[in-house]
């Protein structure tokens, strides 16, 4: 019984890492980092739109530029704020 509730556990815990929300790791004005934990679109599309958000504060629109695998499943986002 206790190996099925560990497993159990296990399973729940990678689920929930792979469903991180995006998180902003660099702004500099022109440009903003969003980490997501895939390459997947869905990923892609909501660092997009916290990506939008960063650089709206700075009155410009996020433009998409590229994604780079860092490590350990997290993934950075590019997008330039034009």
């Amino acid at each position: 019984m206790n190996k099925k509730v560990i497993a159990s556990a296990a399973l729940a815990s990678a689920a929930l890492a792979g469903c991180a929300p995006p998180a902003t790791v660099g702004f500099n004005g022109n440009s903003v980092t969003v980490r997501t934990s895939t390459p997947q679109p869905q990923d892609r599309q909501a660092a997009a739109v916290e990506a939008q958000r960063i650089c709206g504060k700075v009155g410009k629109r996020a433009e998409y530029a590229s994604t780079t695998y860092i490590r350990d499943l997290n993934y950075e986002n590019l997008f330039l704020c034009i």
